[in-house]
């Protein structure tokens, strides 16, 4: 509110500041204006003129305006002698006009001068002068002045008000919103939306809020339901390795069977490190300090060096892992590193679906101006509509657990988050004539080795 007055203030001020002078000049030229046609007439109208000359006296006007003549040969007729100087005379005898201003014991007095225009006493070169004191304008102007003060000072009322009634609403609808703020601060979700206040602003900040309060019930049932879902999958082999720890401290276990046990307790407490390694990986994508070092990258090279570290996986598998020739050599500026690493969750998880006998394929290629690299597996695949959703986290794991081998639920997911903080995009989509095939698409920041690649 104090803004909302001191702005009217500042307001008030400049405009008297600006409206007086502008009012009294619109009042000086007025008045000049009203003695210009009174001089005017007077040189238009001989008989009236003749009279001044025949009496040779001043001749009072209204307003205290004042009129008298200046003859051809030299002298000042009707009393306004005192308002002219010897250039006054000599320009008005000469050019048979004149328009000026003197200040005379004080007061200022604005001349005005019009030659006679016929008749005899054109003829004799008399000049009609008329003068008038500004004190006149001044008074008039004072009243305009106070007229324009009141009724400045009315609207800075008036303005005062208004800005009271509106601030005061407005504060009322900011201190809800902070109320608001706090409640969600504080925990609270789904909270009533306040009503529409007709001020754009403060609506827009109450829709934000309302915003915020739906997105954070959004991602804290998220949160919740991943944290259920890790929990119950960290449950598990902590159970396995808890009850066979007990079992070899109690003696329950046979010796023959100590080696059976011990694979089972590497076999979980590997499924914990996986947890662990995936739950780290996703923290460390969400981070803001996370940083890419881009560096020139030959994609072939790397896929091939892919497929070499994973090709005894596979073969263990019964999987024949291969890297489809490309066109030819393809450099892009990336980080390698961690390009490698979203390669080797999508070859992770491609030799888990594949059953043995099948094959995994590796291809890069360029395509509408984009690096694309694909990873092809011969498995079960996707049901209709599953392709968009099989990034999510736990998805698949939770519709295929009963049924195929899964991971964590967490691999597919670091994927897609890894493509996007380097700018890319990865998705899922049908194999022909069956599995799935993994879709890497990079800014098309590429070369080959000789040169830059056509637009």
């Amino acid at each position: 509110m104090t803004i909302a007055v001191l702005g009217a203030l500042v307001v008030a001020a400049v405009a008297v500041v600006l409206v007086v002078p502008l009012v009294r000049q619109v009042a000086r030229d007025q008045s000049r204006a009203e003695l210009v046609r009174a001089v005017e007439t007077l040189a238009t109208s001989p008989r009236i003129s003749a009279q001044l000359v025949v009496r040779e006296q001043q001749a009072l006007g209204p307003d205290d305006r004042r009129y008298g003549l200046l003859e051809d040969g030299g002298d000042v007729l009707g009393g306004v002698g005192p308002y002219l100087t010897e250039a006054d005379v000599t320009r008005a005898r000469r050019t048979g006009t004149l328009s000026t201003h003197h200040r005379v014991d004080g007061r200022e007095y604005l001349v005005e001068a019009r030659a006679i225009e016929r008749g005899a006493l054109a003829r004799r070169g008399l000049v009609v002068v008329a003068v008038q004191p500004t004190g006149g304008v001044a008074a008039a102007t004072g009243a305009l002045v106070r007229r324009v003060a009141l009724a400045l000072l009315l609207g800075l009322l008036a303005a005062g008000l208004a800005s009271a009634v509106l601030s005061r609403r407005m504060a009322a609808r900011v201190r809800e919103a902070a109320a608001r703020a706090h409640r969600l601060a504080e925990g609270a979700r789904g909270l009533p939306d306040p009503e529409p206040s007709q001020v754009a602003e403060v609506d827009e900040m109450s829709a934000a809020l309302t915003a915020l309060d739906q997105a954070l019930v959004t991602s804290e049932a998220r949160q919740r339901e991943f944290l259920l879902s890790i929990s119950h999958d960290l449950r598990t082999p902590l159970t396995a390795v808890r009850g066979y720890a007990e079992a070899l401290r109690d003696g329950a276990v046979p010796p023959e069977r100590i080696a059976e046990v011990g694979a089972t307790l590497t076999a979980e407490t590997v499924r914990l490190d996986e947890f662990i390694a995936d739950l780290l990986a996703l923290a460390r994508l969400e981070a803001d300090d996370f940083r890419l070092a881009a560096a020139p990258t030959d994609f072939g090279e790397l896929l091939t060096e892919a497929a070499s570290a994973w090709r005894a996986s596979a073969e263990s598998c019964g999987v024949v892992l291969t890297v489809a020739e490309a066109s030819g050599p393809v450099r892009l500026d990336a980080d390698a590193r961690r390009v490698r690493q979203l390669v080797d969750g999508l070859v992770e998880n491609a030799l888990r679906v594949t059953p043995a006998g099948g094959a995994v394929t590796l291809a890069a290629r360029l395509a509408a101006g984009e690096a694309e690299l694909t990873v092809t597996d011969t498995g079960p695949g996707l049901r209709a509509g599953e392709h968009e959703h099989a990034f999510e986290r736990g998805y698949l794991r939770d519709r295929y657990a009963a049924h195929r081998s899964v991971g964590t639920g967490l691999g597919l997911s670091i994927a897609q988050r890894l493509a996007q903080r380097m700018g890319g995009t990865l998705t899922a989509e049908p194999a022909n004539p069956g599995g799935t095939t993994m879709r890497l698409r990079l800014p098309h920041r590429l070369e080959r080795a000789t040169g830059d690649l056509p637009a």
